[in-house]
């Protein structure tokens, strides 16, 4: 009798063990030909969009889930992307600057709805109707100090760009209209570095680069030094043109050519950060477990902020909100969270689905807010591109 049922224990043991093993199988067959629908799918827009490299991470439930390398970093020199391949995210600093203001405000040093003159005592007197919130909303009517070539106003220095800047009517009256300048964030830079004495670059690198442990992550170089072995270099096929600060149109190039970013100090916190997508997916699970600002500041960060008459604006399709340097994607199914910079970089960041996808290139104009989606629904089941 002990024989048989030690026999049946035994026998359901083998039995749930064969159980365990065609789940683990199933999940590896399901990774496999997730992999490759990728794989194929980032191959397929590289080519449509003639993308050099690029550089993708997937992050589910707090944990990288998959990574990828692409193309080349740099064509010259036949150099392929690797994961230790850094790229620069440009206006995705923003969303940098935007955390290392709310630390602040966690810290009870700053008020985001005080004026910028309560920082900074030395500003116009027409800029005190402007607030730390219109800054980080782009909604302070500030005139623009760099062009999308990053040259600063009229070819000046950076203390002259900022002096003249400074002399510059509003373009609309603070906290109504939503105006996408780089001034803002020269601004709120000088902000952080007022409150805390340090630099900027090395209150952020403190307080998230170093604490997430983000080892390629670093400020571009403004020295004229190489960007260093493992850097993308850069590429589009748009040659832009500028009237007044403002790019007015592009002609377009069959070919890739090389482009150059003059990035100084003083536009770090509009856009200096180079990194990698693993580096970056790092400081997204870094946030959502709350390790950098708590569950009320990350939600004031993403929240979008209402023009004055009540609408909101973005970039466009899909980027059609903005919050506290932190676009998103206001839509009915499956909103994101989606900052972007350069027409290069994106992270997509879907709360509701618990997923993250982050897409680094090395080509501006390749605009991969444009395919994310697509990347995201190979594992958000009903989410189309564009939803």
């Amino acid at each position: 009798m002990l024989n048989r049922i030690s026999a049946a224990i035994g026998l359901i043991a083998v039995m749930g063990g064969l159980g365990d093993s065609v789940s683990a199988r199933s999940a590896s067959v399901a990774e496999a030909e997730n992999k490759a629908a990728i794989e194929q799918l980032v191959q397929s827009e590289m080519s449509s969009r003639g993308i050099p490299g690029l550089q993708l991470t997937v992050v589910r439930q707090g944990k990288i889930l998959f990574t990828g390398a692409y193309g080349q970093a740099n064509v010259e020199a036949s150099t392929p992307v690797t994961e230790q391949t850094t790229f620069p995210i440009n206006s995705i600093s923003k969303a940098v600057a935007g955390v290392a203001a709310m630390q602040l405000v966690e810290a009870g040093k700053l008020d985001l709805d005080a004026p910028v003159t309560t920082y900074l005592e030395t500003l116009p007197a027409t800029w005190s109707g402007i607030t730390v919130r219109n800054i980080l909303t782009h909604m302070s009517g500030l005139a623009e100090i760099s062009d999308d070539n990053l040259r600063l106003i009229d070819g000046a220095e950076p203390d002259a760009a900022w002096a003249k800047v400074q002399e510059l009517p509003l373009r609309s009256s603070p906290g109504t209209k939503f105006a996408y300048t780089q001034t803002n964030y020269v601004v709120m830079g000088k902000i952080i570095e007022k409150i805390t004495g340090k630099s900027y670059a090395d209150f952020v690198r403190d307080r998230q680069f170093d604490a997430v442990g983000m080892k390629r992550t670093r400020f571009a170089d403004v020295t004229g030094a190489k960007a260093g072995a493992h850097a993308a270099a850069l590429y589009t096929h748009l040659t832009l043109r500028i009237e007044g600060m403002k790019t007015v149109g592009a002609e377009r190039s069959e070919v890739p050519f090389a482009r150059h970013e003059p990035w100084t100090e003083i536009l770090f916190p509009a856009g200096g950060v180079r990194t990698t997508s693993t580096d970056l997916a790092k400081w997204v699970i870094a946030l959502q477990k709350q390790k950098l600002v708590n569950k009320d500041g990350l939600q004031q960060l993403w929240k979008p902020q209402p023009q004055a008459d009540g609408t909101y604006r973005g970039f466009g399709s899909p980027v059609n909100g903005y919050g506290l340097g932190w676009p998103s994607a206001r839509r009915a199914d499956h909103p994101a969270i989606t900052p972007v910079g350069g027409a290069r970089a994106a992270i997509f960041i879907y709360p509701g689905d618990d997923l993250s996808i982050v897409v680094l290139t090395n080509l501006m104009g390749a605009s991969p807010e444009k395919f994310v989606d697509k990347i995201a629904a190979l594992y958000i089941p009903g989410l189309t591109a564009g939803n």
